[in-house]
């Protein structure tokens, strides 16, 4: 009876460690998807740039995410119409990004010509302002640089922590908030 119960608690410890890695693995592969696709806005931004001299402004500002206004434990669809985007619903048509499936993300790009500190940029909802420039990001614009910010919010496990990943025009680093939220 001893070994039998010595067996079940070995076999619950394991399940534990099991579940444990799992949730690590889900939550690695949430994160994934904000740094693949900020990647991808990034490199469309940079092909925007080549082609009419400016990144594309697609966002009203930091906090007016696409596809889903407040992201959070659900997926949804890109590829509809932005309702706060910046006067232009069809605004991320012009980026040609296109994620592989739906996303637990909210993404937000905006654009400008330089003289603006990036610092000065609204962050998204819940994340606490920047006091001062992000690392990898130099502070190099002058006053007729075109840059561009670029941010994906997720709350992907809805305990109201969120993962942001944030991409500058001036770095080709990420910057992430709370991993793994």
């Amino acid at each position: 009876m001893i070994e039998v119960m010595i067996v079940v608690v070995i076999v619950g410890v394991l399940a534990v460690l099991g579940m444990i890695g799992y949730r690590r693995y889900v939550t690695s592969a949430h994160t994934a998807e904000a740094k693949y696709l900020t990647g991808g806005i990034r490199a469309a931004q940079e092909a925007f740039k080549s082609e009419k001299g400016v990144y594309a402004d697609v966002s009203a500002n930091t906090s007016s995410l696409y596809p889903a206004v407040a992201p959070g434990k659900f997926t949804t669809e890109w590829g509809g119409a932005c309702t706060n985007c910046k006067g232009d619903p069809d605004a991320w048509k012009k980026l040609a990004v296109r994620p592989a499936g739906p996303v637990m993300y909210g993404y937000a790009t905006v654009a400008g010509i330089g003289g603006a500190d990036l610092t000065a940029v609204p962050p998204p909802p819940s994340v606490p302002t920047m006091s001062s420039t992000p690392p990898g990001v130099e502070p190099t614009i002058t006053a007729t640089d075109p840059f561009y910010v670029t941010i994906a919010w997720g709350d992907t496990d809805a305990d109201g922590v969120p993962c942001v990943v944030m991409s500058y025009s001036t770095s080709n680093q990420l910057v992430i908030q709370s991993a793994g939220e």
